[in-house]
């Protein structure tokens, strides 16, 4: 029997509740990671068929070259007051210029109908400049 919807809603925000954004990069290396100390425990370890789907996903669409230029752009769009999840989905969706981040990531416009403290006047300038230091930070 399934709970009803609005315990199903709070028992989502329970779960996610302390959970951290992450890019594919970064699910990438913690996997990438966790695979290399099994196999040095034991050499014929072969993981879940999950676990090697997804590393295979987030191997394919992986948004850095290492780990410190993922970070470089977790910092660098931070430093802009972008959420985690507005981070993360431009990192993992890597948005070529303003219009499609707005389009992918709405939250990333002022909606004139928030109160005044909510608005982070982030402008299509600022947008355009954090979107080309991701694509550099990604190619770096």
């Amino acid at each position: 029997m399934a709970l009803p919807k609005s315990e199903l809603e709070q028992a989502d925000a329970k779960v996610f509740e302390h959970a951290a954004v992450i890019s594919n990069s970064e699910v990438a290396t913690i996997l990438g990671e966790y695979m290399r100390q099994r196999r040095e425990e034991k050499p014929t370890f072969q993981p879940q068929p999950l676990v090697q789907k997804t590393l295979e996903y987030v191997q394919k669409f992986n948004c850095g070259p290492n780990p410190e230029a993922v970070q470089a752009m977790r910092n660098y769009m931070e430093s802009f007051g972008l959420k985690p999840f507005e981070w993360g989905l431009i990192a993992n969706l890597m948005p070529a210029d303003t219009d499609e981040a707005t389009k992918l990531i709405p939250s990333l416009v002022d909606n004139p109908e928030d109160p005044p403290e909510e608005h982070r006047g982030i402008t299509a300038e600022e947008l355009d400049r954090i979107l080309a230091e991701v694509q550099n930070l990604r190619h770096a």
